[in-house]
């Protein structure tokens, strides 16, 4: 017996291979409902501009700045809902004790210029 070529009605044989651009079978498991689509990709919520501000202006260029854009955002992402609450609360916290050390450091400064010139008009 000579064994012939599958048919395209027939089952293959253990030795032949499925055709190469075949596709999937949309019901993996007969008798049962196929899977349901893939959801759509949810994109999430944005930063908040003035969280992001609030941060950098905080930690490196001037703290009450900070101070003022971290309010603003809680606000506007407690209105909005986009992402930043994180880096607001940060900006506020870094605002407050950067500028607590800045005063401190200008007190001193007021104090050691009072005491220089107190002692060279002796």
């Amino acid at each position: 017996m000579t064994e012939q070529p599958p048919t395209p009605h027939s089952s293959p044989t253990p030795h032949s291979s499925p055709a190469p651009h075949s596709s999937p079978a949309p019901n993996p498991m007969p008798g049962h409902p196929p899977y349901p689509p893939y959801p759509p990709y949810a994109h999430p919520a944005p930063f908040n501009t003035y969280a992001i501000l609030a941060l950098v202006l905080g930690a490196m260029v001037f703290p009450p700045l900070g101070i003022y854009f971290g309010n603003k955002a809680k606000g506007q992402i407690a209105q909005t809902g986009e992402r930043g609450v994180e880096l607001a609360t940060a900006g506020v916290i870094v605002g407050w004790i950067f500028t607590a050390f800045y005063g401190l450091l200008f007190v001193v400064w007021c104090g050691m210029a009072a005491v220089f010139v107190g002692s060279s008009g002796a």
